[in-house]
């Protein structure tokens, strides 16, 4: 059996894998960096529209995550690998995982419409899923209330969405009836 020529395995196939593994790293480098780029920007247009800092956090977010999953397949398909079947592993997934995250996908899906439809804002004074408080935060998932006693409730998206909203702080004045009785 002859002895394969180490000098003709080094220049046909390690160099040329070297090569492209170092134009990948480049690749990732500088496509990360124009990701980076991109969301300053879109956050620096999206801020001098006056949207609220959550909505905008939410778009920074998505546009950050399709960028990346643009970037990966854009280097896969620099080394000759086959985009469509990637395609398609995102899919089943994205399937996957939206079974097992059900909930969690549900609460996501009922954060958008928060923002989409806002029933109230940070700092608006709510009773909704049983809990009443000030709003601190509207997050992807949960939103975070301030009871009057001084506790932070974190409540599910989901929950806050589909049940009766009372915000107490849309109209500067509430009426307050009191019932006095006479000796």
């Amino acid at each position: 059996m002859p002895i394969p020529d180490f000098s003709l395995l080094l220049a046909s196939t390690i160099v040329p894998f070297v090569l492209k593994l170092v134009w990948a790293v480049a690749l990732w480098i500088a496509g990360g960096w124009l990701i980076q780029m991109a969301m300053r920007i879109m956050r620096k247009s999206l801020r001098q529209r006056a949207l609220d800092a959550t909505v905008v956090a939410y778009l920074i977010n998505i546009l950050g995550a399709v960028l990346r999953v643009i970037l990966v397949v854009a280097i896969l398909g620099f080394f000759g690998i086959q985009t469509a079947s990637f395609a398609a592993l995102l899919a089943g997934a994205g399937v996957a995982l939206g079974a097992a995250w059900s909930g969690m996908l549900g609460n996501f899906a009922a954060g958008v419409f928060l923002q989409v439809f806002r029933p109230f804002s940070v700092g608006d004074f709510i009773t909704a899923a049983g809990i009443t408080g000030t709003v601190e935060e509207i997050g992807m998932f949960v939103t975070s209330l301030l009871a009057p006693d001084n506790v932070r409730n974190i409540v599910p998206n989901g929950k806050l969405f589909g049940d009766t909203i009372q915000n107490y702080s849309v109209h500067g004045y509430r009426r307050v009836e009191l019932v006095a009785q006479s000796i």
